[in-house]
This record gives structure tokens, sequence and C-alpha cells, in this order.
């Protein structure tokens, strides 16, 4: 199952509920039929309105306040074959969770656990082996060298990182 939304609030008292869309265009939320909970509850989504980034939702399901009040904070899910089929310049970010993340040469250094986009462009949310604290990357070139879906690997550039934390540890920050 992937997620592509998450019930934010309750919203007014029919029933109406806010939801963080995380599709491309929000609106697409509902391009994909019935969604489901986690408990495998489904929902028949109505955007009826926008609020500050979120879309305005009710569902035949969700009949007032109290029902929608429970909603909060339950993801929105479908199944993976009912995404369209990408075309080779285009990837879905839930196809690269879990993949092995290699240097320059080909050396595992982690695995990408999440993909973020504060507004810069995309960072790679990275566990590095052996460590307890996660390394972000910007998920573009030079960084970004390779993405190789049949085996689960993504090529980064770590060079750039590690002189930073050399120049750390001379003093010179």
């Amino acid at each position: 199952m992937i997620t592509i939304g998450a019930i934010a609030s309750a919203h007014g008292v029919r029933g109406q509920f806010k939801v963080k869309s995380f599709t491309a265009s929000p609106d697409a939320l509902t391009d994909y039929g019935p969604l489901q909970l986690a408990d495998g509850r489904q929902l028949s989504l109505k955007i009826v309105g926008h609020a500050k980034g979120l879309l305005i939702c009710q569902a035949g399901e969700v009949g007032d306040r109290t029902a929608a009040e429970e909603l909060r904070g339950r993801e929105l899910q479908i199944a993976r074959s009912a995404l369209p089929e990408t075309d080779d310049s285009e990837l879905y970010h839930t196809d690269l969770i879990g993949c092995a993340v290699v240097d320059e040469e080909n050396l595992r250094r982690g695995t990408l656990v999440g993909l973020f986009d504060f507004g810069a462009g995309e960072v790679a949310d990275i566990q590095i082996e052996g460590k307890k604290q996660n390394e972000m990357l910007p998920f573009v070139a030079p960084f970004l060298m390779d993405v190789n879906l049949e085996a689960r690997s993504i090529q980064m550039q770590f060079a750039a990182l590690e002189g930073d934390d050399e120049a750390e540890e001379d003093g010179a920050a």
C-alpha cells in the first residue's frame, strides 16, 4: 500500500475533514478511486474546498464531526498497482525507499529512508551503515549520480560531505 495523503483534522460539524495530499497535484488525490485506511476501511473522498494548503474533503462513510475527529492523523493509501506506469524519466519516491545507497566507488554507505522537499529541491535522507544519525544529501546532480531500480541501488557522491567533516576536525569550520 502506498500513502498518498493524511487526514489533518475535522472541519466543521457535518463530517468534513482536512487532508494533506502527497500527490504531485493535490487535487489528484481523488483520481484513484476509494482510498483505504490502515485498518482496511475505505473512504470515497470528494474535495469540497481548499484551506491553507490542505484539501477540505467529505466522504459518505463519515457522517459527523465526531467521526471526522476520529480520523485525525490517519494515512490515506492505495495499492501500488493503482498508480499509473512511469516513463523512463519518472520515478515514484516509494520505489526508492529502502534502496541501497552506494558511493562513487560503489561501496555501500547506507539505505535511503526518505525523500523530502523543503522548497529548494529534493533531499535524500540516508541511514548510514553503523551510525545512529542519518545524513541528508541533495537528491540532484552532482550528488545524485545514478539510480538503478533493478539493482535497488542509488549512487551518490559523498566526497564533498566528507571534506566538510575533515575541515571540522582540523578546527576550520
